[in-house]
């Protein structure tokens, strides 16, 4: 009887083995139910499972990947329609989905370039078009605090406008204005900044901008030219990109090179980080920078993202471009954090709180300068 009782023991792995081997018949028919009763949490498994068979066809990977897109979780959902695309190039909903879940995941660029293979009634629909010269308007305005003397609290002003120009390219142009009176000097900054955006292939875009500075010193004009180029791809979570500057301004050139390396980790949260290395060189005095930012989706519609930056960043810039922290005193270290609150599709409202330890110029005495601002957001 004992030897029974071992041979049942020793065979019911096997057999449960068995019972859970899977055919490309029984995972569609399994992962078609789970799909009809809305159990995502089922059709994962058994499409892991059966991908672990080597088991694989187009309406495994779609149902995988509408699964993932109803947990919220659009990378994993993009990389299993990424796969379904694979099998079949012209598939419409395969389609439609990455293009949602570009949307989703922040990247327009990528939506954009699977928009363009949409048919005529899905971007109807959808309200897709090849040329939008309103895209989306952005205002902001910043007001710094500092405990200097002979600084004042500078205030600062921006406007800009994102057309999209196309499937795979669009511009965004933005003006701004800084004031601040140093010792006695006034200081005024109108800004101009240009960036043109082409993607190059799915998942890696191109970037070339042009910010134009007119700085003024008691009414003394001392005008300043950046020119920046950026090269980057996204693989599903992760991000990869290097881009360099030159910058020519009244007191010297300055070229700037940088790399950025960041990832999304799983989850409806989204928490990601983004790692940026940059290196300033001008003439007797290369500086190495260090940037890291963190952030979440904390709630439905609220993003938060908190920044350190470590390093002198005088005459660097970041955001493509966008910003370029010229300013008379240098800052040496910088941490923040800024919120993002969705109010609705077309509106996001946001705002910003930085602290900076500046150094007053050539000189060794240092101050704190605390920044806050606020924004808007208007999106087509």
């Amino acid at each position: 009887m004992y030897k029974l009782i071992i041979v049942i023991l020793f065979l019911f792995p096997v057999l449960l083995k068995a019972q859970e081997k899977l055919n490309q018949d029984s995972a569609d028919s399994i992962t078609y139910q789970c799909y009809l009763s809305g159990d995502w949490e089922h059709l994962i498994k058994t499409g892991k499972q059966a991908l672990a068979q080597n088991i694989d066809f187009k309406r495994l990977r779609q149902r995988m990947g509408f699964a993932y897109f109803n947990k919220a979780d659009y990378f994993a959902s993009q990389k299993q329609y990424e796969k379904a695309l694979e099998f079949d190039t012209f598939d419409p909903d395969t389609r439609e989905y990455l293009y949602y879940c570009g949307l989703n995941t922040g990247n327009i660029t990528y939506a954009r370039v699977h928009a363009k293979k949409l048919s005529t009634e899905a971007k109807n629909r959808l309200n897709i078009s090849v040329f939008d010269p309103l895209a989306s308007i952005d205002l902001e305005y910043n007001y710094k605090s500092n405990n200097s003397d002979t600084r004042s609290n500078p205030s600062y002003f921006r406007a800009g406008i994102y057309t999209q120009a196309g499937y795979k390219l669009s511009i965004y142009q933005s003006t701004s204005n800084y004031k601040q009176t140093v010792d006695t000097i006034r200081i005024k900054q109108p800004d101009y900044f240009a960036l043109v955006n082409w993607s190059v292939t799915t998942h890696t875009s191109l970037s070339i901008a042009y910010h134009h500075l007119n700085t003024s010193l008691d009414g003394y004009k001392y005008p300043g030219n950046l020119v920046f180029s950026s090269l980057s791809t996204h693989i599903n979570r992760f991000v990869f990109g290097v881009n360099g500057s030159f910058f020519r301004y009244d007191i010297g050139d300055f070229k700037q090179i940088g790399f950025l390396a960041g990832v999304t980790l799983p989850g409806k949260s989204n928490f990601y980080f983004n790692t940026y290395l940059s290196r300033m060189l001008e003439k007797g005095n290369n500086r190495l920078i260090f940037s890291q930012n963190a952030g979440a989706h904390v709630l439905k519609s609220l993003w938060v993202e908190g920044t350190v930056t470590v390093g002198n960043i005088q005459n660097y810039n970041d955001h493509n471009a966008l910003y370029i922290y010229n300013s008379i005193d240098p800052t040496l270290f910088r941490t923040g954090l800024s919120l993002y609150l969705n109010l609705n599709k077309n509106f996001t409202l946001y705002c910003n709180y930085l602290y900076d330890t500046k150094q007053v110029e050539q000189t060794t005495n240092q101050y704190i300068q605390q920044s806050f601002l606020g924004g808007l957001l208007w999106k087509h």
